[in-house]
């Protein structure tokens, strides 16, 4: 707040005297014979500014949610323009009536939700000094003062008291079977499966790589991910020469999906803002933007022939489009909890999906319309992934019970693997249906034998430690 007038003349009794007391009240009375009113001027001295008392404290803790990027219910604090604009609610502040704004309402809880969402209530001094301001008019910057633009608080880079590995966050055989690329935090490293060693790495990734894609020809490679409530990312890479080729934004929140269509032309995207994208592989460009699902997007992928897109999310739906126009075609609803996973047959006849209910569906699909043909509680836990094989006969499954489960297309139980050392967060069947790509949560990764079940390759520890600052002496491994 700005020092009021009897602040700005406060001074140590001790030390100035009585001679600076009567300097003052000499001050004064010239003040007065010259009819200079003395209280207008201490209450403007008191009266907080939108730039120096009000915009700090939106900026550190309303704009997350409510900038340009993440404008929750519509609203954009940025600006005193956009503040006053307000959003889907109407108008958050009121002049001269901070009892009737929605945004004291609101930071008091006395309006549902209470302000910040899922954080620690304002302190009572700077809901004070809002209310100050509004009950003197909310005025804006004066003319004469700068009005730069707030912006989103940079995210602290936390560093690592004890050694930590990244989880392994995706995994993705190559069409040719020759390259396994394996996801984690803010890199990819593309492994030869034979020989297990690691041919390259690419690295500058935001947050952590939590889908990867290859085109058709397995000549480029897409990796996603990206920041969360910040925006999401998709960065295509040259495999053979390892250079970036194009990086792709435009969503509001982190990335959790991306599929190449069957032509090579588009890629698809799933994102925490509830959007599915479609990018234009060529220009780098969004193209379609898939507005309906309610919660967050967790897996997209398109049928054998291109021609749809499926999109499975946490609003307990699987969604199916139309590629080329971008239209709804039908909802699949039958899930009672949120969907993390979603494969189509290679026929492109039958889809299915799994999630948090620990249940399996697999839908049979018309034009128009899909019919729940089978479903079953598959495991004892949540079911964080799914691959259905290149030949259509097996289904695999990860649960968070730590097993990894085979099943036939009619989902009959014919293998198990158990007792995983962590949960099994990426799946991946190597275009020959030989080999099964597990990443883990613990960063390790083994490569299974589909018909023994046996760990061929693995566990191998793919990303290196990070280590811990500076004067850290720990040498213990995190893990979830």
């Amino acid at each position: 707040m700005i020092p009021s007038y009897r602040q700005k003349f406060r001074v140590n009794r001790n030390a100035a005297g009585v001679g600076f007391v009567c300097v003052l009240a000499a001050a004064v009375c010239v003040l007065m014979n010259h009819g200079v009113a003395l209280e207008p001027r201490v209450i403007a001295a008191s009266t907080p500014s939108f730039n120096a008392d009000v915009a700090p404290i939106l900026q550190k803790n309303c704009l997350a949610c409510h900038s340009s990027t993440v404008h929750k219910s519509g609203l954009i604090l940025e600006s005193y323009g956009s503040l006053m604009k307000g959003g889907k609610h109407g108008q958050p502040v009121l002049p001269h009536d901070p009892k009737g704004s929605l945004i004291i309402q609101m930071l008091e809880g006395d309006v549902a939700p209470q302000m910040p969402l899922e954080s620690d209530p304002l302190p009572a001094a700077d809901i004070a000094l809002i209310k100050s301001w509004i009950s003197a008019g909310a005025e804006g910057p004066a003319t004469n003062e700068a009005t730069l633009p707030l912006t989103v608080p940079a995210t602290p880079d936390i560093q690592p008291q004890v050694a930590v590995v990244s989880p392994v966050t995706s995994v993705k055989f190559s069409p040719d079977g020759n390259l396994l690329a394996v996801g984690g935090y803010g890199q990819v490293r593309l492994i030869d499966p034979a020989s297990e060693r690691v041919m390259a790495t690419l690295s500058g990734h935001a947050n952590f790589v939590r889908s990867l894609a290859f085109s058709p020809d397995g000549k480029l490679l897409a990796a996603a991910g990206g920041t969360p409530q910040i925006g999401g990312e998709i960065k295509i890479w040259d495999v053979h020469s390892h250079q970036l080729v194009n990086t792709m934004v435009g969503h509001k929140d982190c990335i959790y999906s991306v599929a190449w269509s069957p032509d090579g032309k588009l890629i698809a995207s799933g994102s925490y803002d509830k959007m599915v994208k479609l990018w234009d592989v060529s220009t780098g460009k969004e193209v379609l933007n898939l507005q309906d699902h309610i919660a967050a997007v967790f897996a997209v992928t398109f049928s054998p022939d291109g021609k749809r897109l499926a999109s499975a999310s946490q609003d307990r739906t699987v969604k199916i489009w139309n590629v080329a126009t971008g239209r709804r075609l039908y909802t699949l609803s039958d899930a009672l909890d949120g969907l993390t996973s979603v494969a189509f047959s290679p026929s492109g006849d039958q889809l299915a999906a799994t999630g948090y209910d620990k249940a399996i569906y697999i839908w049979r699909l018309d034009d128009e319309d899909g019919h729940l043909s089978q479903s079953l509680i598959a495991d004892q836990d949540s079911l964080l992934a799914l691959a259905w094989s290149p030949d259509g006969k097996i289904i695999v499954t990860a649960s968070s019970d730590g097993s990894i489960r085979f099943r036939n297309a009619k989902l009959d139980l014919i293998g198990v693997i158990d007792q995983q050392s962590d949960w099994a967060e990426a799946l991946a069947i190597s275009p020959n249906g030989r080999w099964l790509a597990t990443g883990r949560y613990n960063g390790t990764l083994s490569l299974y034998d589909t018909s023994t079940y046996k760990d061929a390759r693995g566990p191998m520890m793919v990303f290196d430690l990070r280590q811990p600052t500076a004067g850290k002496e720990s040498k213990e491994a995190a893990s979830r």
